[in-house]
């Protein structure tokens, strides 16, 4: 059986920022992996990892993070294991859930690729996650919106935004997804400590013409400074020029970057998911990446003198 561990480490090559399974050998130590580790639950900004390790062979790593905003409700990032070797996987989640449970975490949140079929399988069967809905990575052509002249009203996120733009989100969920997926104004502001964080991120509000009325959000982040994706939620009191949002997002990202790949995301959670699907299906964009959204919340019995006996009560943070 594996040892599972806490890592506090990263790759020797600081151009490789991804994890993989070369061996412990490729990575060094990080001070700022031990600190941060030393954090409390609610104030944690940064992934943390696990690993497997069995006679100094690194057999899995689990990569962990947190929402922004509801530091409670915990993202299983990434899970790296040999292949089909779910001993390794089931070791490193339970470990997870042990670990971040003593601290206090109320669910956990994971993205599955639809490929890994088994994995998803696991997760639902054994471990009580529950399949939610899905979101789609599709590959944005450059070549169509290089000279693209867009008309677009923009200007750049502030955090006074945050709680209109946490209302906008949460309205554009299907109502049923809404207790799971919801989020606080606190998870749209900025990072207090913005130079340490593992994500490069750009925000923006679209504004309606002639007003300061705010259409859209807009987020273009990535984690290698190579690989983009473009985030948007919109209002739907405003139908959205889509092409014109994609040839903004290529001008911003082309004034920092000129060689990158920009990827558009679309959510079958949202209402205008389906609108979004059959946009970019029918202008012939590339479906890059099917990931299933899987949610494992805790409940816990509460005692209530006013009412007889005993019920289950979601556990939540409040917002």
């Amino acid at each position: 059986m594996a040892k599972i561990r806490k890592f506090y480490c990263k790759k020797k090559n600081v151009e490789q920022k991804s994890l993989d399974l070369s061996g412990l050998s490729s990575y060094r130590f990080s001070l700022w992996a031990f600190i941060h580790s030393l954090i409390p639950l609610k104030f944690k900004f940064r992934n943390e990892e696990f690993i497997a390790v069995d006679d100094k062979n690194l057999l899995g790593i689990a990569s962990v993070g947190f929402v922004k905003g509801l530091p409670y409700k915990v993202k299983i990032e990434k899970l790296l294991f040999t292949e089909d070797n779910y001993d390794v996987a089931k070791q490193l989640l339970e470990y997870v859930f042990s670990y971040y449970g003593a601290k206090g975490a109320l669910s956990y949140f994971i993205k599955v690729s639809d490929i890994y079929s088994e994995l998803l399988s696991l997760l639902v069967t054994q471990y009580n996650f529950r399949q939610c809905s899905y979101e789609r990575l599709w590959k944005v052509s450059r070549r169509k919106y290089e000279e693209y002249n867009y008309k677009l009203k923009t200007r750049t996120f502030r955090n006074s935004d945050s709680q209109s733009v946490s209302i906008m989100y949460n309205e554009s969920l299907v109502s049923h997804f809404r207790s799971s997926l919801a989020l606080s104004s606190n998870s749209f502001k900025e990072s207090l400590f913005p130079g340490v964080s593992q994500l490069v991120e750009y925000k923006y509000i679209v504004e309606e013409s002639g007003s300061s009325n705010a259409m859209a959000y807009l987020s273009i982040s990535s984690k290698d400074n190579e690989n983009y994706i473009l985030d948007i939620v919109q209002t739907s009191w405003y139908e959205l020029p889509i092409d014109d949002i994609i040839a903004f997002a290529c001008a911003e990202i082309k004034k920092r970057n000129l060689n990158f790949t920009l990827y558009v995301k679309s959510k079958k959670y949202t209402c205008s998911g389906a609108a979004y699907e059959e946009f970019f299906t029918k202008n012939k964009f590339l479906l890059s990446q099917t990931d299933i959204i899987l949610i494992k919340d805790y409940y816990k019995t509460v005692t209530s003198k006013n009412l007889k006996g005993k019920f289950i009560m979601l556990g939540q943070p409040s917002y």
